[in-house]
């Protein structure tokens, strides 16, 4: 490669100046920086994509905000089994109720299921007020998450049609579930207080995982409702 030192003679005759190697000339320089200027704002710059019909946004939040009511919750209450329905297809054969009804993250993480129950609400666990729910397979009980939500990647699985090559990276993807709970939250316990309601009949749509929280076999699911009704 040539590093172009050329020396040029000034006007007066005066002693030849080198001329500036190529790389360190202006517009070389300047046109560099703004190489590096560019790559640098990309590399700051977090993209979540969009997944099929959900918009995209820069980060978890926006990608919540725009998505939860015009994706997310269209999306599950449309794939809403009923409870007992779903809880007898997975008990009889949890890998193909997962392939007809679910979705998951990957193959080997558990899979994410919308659902729909009507039932009473009783005491409950730790987050969670119980719904007792006829005719669930024996051996299996229900609840209703209350806030905070959490962690939990229920709504995100089963309704948001994404996947962790969809984000910029594990974290994102994560706050992404995250941040659609803290949605459910604003939406659907606004006005409603679930943990004073025991007793009540409810109707409740959401996605639940199926998963244990022992490791042991799945004996409880807790839904992450989107919609609650309150019977008179």
């Amino acid at each position: 490669m040539s590093t172009d030192t050329r020396t040029t003679a000034p006007p007066d005759g005066g002693r030849a100046v080198a001329a500036a190697p190529w790389w360190r000339r202006p517009a070389v320089v300047a046109g560099a920086a703004g190489v590096v200027l560019v790559a640098l704002m990309l590399f700051d710059t977090r993209f979540v994509s969009a997944g099929d019909e959900a918009e995209a946004a820069d980060t978890a939040v926006e990608y919540a905000e725009q998505n939860y009511e015009g994706t997310v919750v269209p999306a599950i209450e449309d794939a809403a089994t009923p409870l007992d329905e779903l809880l007898a297809a997975i008990v009889a054969d949890p890998e193909a109720a997962g392939e007809e009804y679910g979705h998951r993250e990957d193959a080997g993480k558990p899979f994410s299921f919308a659902t729909q129950a009507t039932g009473t609400l009783v005491e409950g666990g730790f987050g969670e007020v119980g719904l007792d729910v006829a005719g669930l397979p024996e051996g299996i009980t229900a609840g209703v998450a209350i806030p905070p939500l959490g962690s939990s990647t229920a709504l995100r699985d089963a309704g948001a049609n994404v996947s962790f090559g969809d984000f910029v990276n594990q974290t994102e993807y994560q706050n992404v579930a995250i941040e659609l709970n803290e949605q459910a939250v604003q939406h659907v316990f606004e006005s409603l207080d679930l943990a004073t309601m025991v007793g009540r009949s409810v109707d409740v749509t959401g996605a639940f995982t199926w998963s244990s929280a022992t490791g042991g076999a799945v004996d409880h699911v807790t839904i992450v409702p989107v919609a609650i009704e309150v019977a008179p």
